[in-house]
């Protein structure tokens, strides 16, 4: 399966980052203070845009955001650039 360069807006960071938290559509809701039928639009969007159709959609989509953002590093300039990831050492799981 070829990868695609999926650019996310600010909105979709943020409800990307909560999603990767384990927040579910009701906490994303309350805490960018968007209804949650809003959250569930740009989740329908995100499905879309990343071909995910089918089966349990969440999970799929933030397996997908997870394995992208451990291979990805951003700095703060918005640069994206590789990360040699350790999958043997300890201090490349994520942090509680």
């Amino acid at each position: 399966m070829k990868e695609q360069t999926v650019r996310l807006g600010p909105r979709e960071q943020q409800i990307v980052e909560l999603l990767l938290q384990g927040c579910d559509n009701a906490e994303i809701a309350a805490q960018l203070k968007m209804a949650r039928r809003t959250v569930k639009a740009h989740f329908n969007r995100l499905f879309l845009r990343f071909g995910i159709t089918g089966g349990i959609k969440r999970v799929k989509l933030a397996t997908l955001l997870y394995r992208r953002q451990a291979c990805l590093q951003v700095d703060d300039m918005g640069h994206v650039s590789p990360v040699n990831v350790n999958t043997e050492s300890s201090n490349s799981l994520p942090k509680a």
